[in-house]
């Protein structure tokens, strides 16, 4: 019996055409039909169900648009034994990040992908990425939000973008959980399918309260103040290394804590995460009240943060 694979268009480079402005993304239920015409063996497979449910550049996800596709995940969870959503590249691991946060324990697997050149371009990557995500939403294999590109199998909550041209756009900050090719799934890090499915949208309660700022040698605190006095709640600090804020930024930083707002420290390096234990900088940012994030990603830690945020009583 083939499985029942929900498709959520959202637009991107995978649904490009060309236009007098330059590529546009033209999703669409009839450009979904040419996709599937050209691609008989999947649907051998699979049964697989279009939908468009919004057709933008991903540079203008905005978190409504997330919460949109969030809520199609949730209305449809029991209808399909898995769903793949469409997605531009720019913003798709801050997509996959809040859809981790916002869908925890999906019970079957909800799978983004996308593509670094448009579907019907000579030589595109969109139908091998196209193929190998059905492919892991029809195994069952992979209970939570993943990325499924260049064919290796990504957490949503790990998941960074590093490359604007290559066909391998995407890294792990832990590594992949598997790979897939032509059909086959494999998985090289497995958790355990299970828990209790949860949906919770409290981070859009904190849409437009919270700041990423990068540390840099002429940053300036004031802009902490600046912030915090212009409504923001949630600060994500890019640091430098394992955990280095300078002094005047945690003081600044302080003073919001102080006054209700929120702080969390990821690194502005790909590997190795943060560990504020290590440096006596690191020891004095938790003193300040900067939390410690680890290995998180910084798209993870932006829609972390915005839950904690949204969580938080006005």
């Amino acid at each position: 019996m083939r499985k029942r694979i929900l498709w959520i268009q959202t637009g991107g480079t995978f649904s490009c055409e060309g236009t007098i402005r330059g590529l546009a993304p033209q999703s669409s239920e009839e450009q979904a039909g040419k996709i599937l015409a050209l691609m008989p063996q999947v649907c051998e497979k699979y049964d697989i169900v279009p939908m468009t449910l919004m057709t933008i550049d991903s540079s203008d996800m905005t978190i409504s648009d997330q919460k949109r596709i969030a809520d199609t995940i949730g209305d449809n969870i029991g209808k399909y034994d898995g769903i793949v959503i469409t997605h531009g590249t720019d913003t798709m691991a801050y997509t996959a990040a809040a859809l981790s946060v916002m869908t925890e324990n999906p019970p079957v697997p909800v799978v983004l992908t996308g593509s670094q050149r448009p579907f019907f371009d000579s030589g595109s990557d969109a139908p091998a990425n196209f193929e190998d995500a059905l492919a892991v939403a029809g195994s069952g294999t992979v209970c939570r939000v993943c990325v499924v590109f260049g064919g290796k199998i990504m957490d949503g909550r790990d998941c960074t973008k590093i490359d604007t041209v290559s066909d391998n756009a995407f890294t792990c900050v832990k590594g992949d959980i598997g790979t897939v090719k032509s059909g086959r799934v494999k998985i090289t890090c497995k958790e355990p399918c299970g828990g209790k499915y949860r949906y919770d949208c409290s981070l859009c309660k904190a849409d437009g309260k919270v700041a990423v700022l990068d540390m840099h040698p002429s940053f300036n605190p004031d802009m902490i103040k600046m912030l915090y006095e212009g409504g923001i709640r949630g600060f994500v600090i890019r640091c430098y290394g394992a955990g280095g804020i300078p002094e005047k930024v945690r003081a600044a930083l302080g003073r919001a804590i102080a006054g209700g707002a929120k702080a969390i420290a990821v690194t502005q390096c790909l590997y190795g995460g943060v560990d504020l234990g290590i440096y006596a900088v690191g020891t004095d940012a938790r003193k300040a009240g900067i939390s410690d994030g680890g290995y998180m990603t910084t798209e993870y830690a932006v829609a972390w943060m915005m839950r904690e945020v949204g969580r938080s009583p006005d």
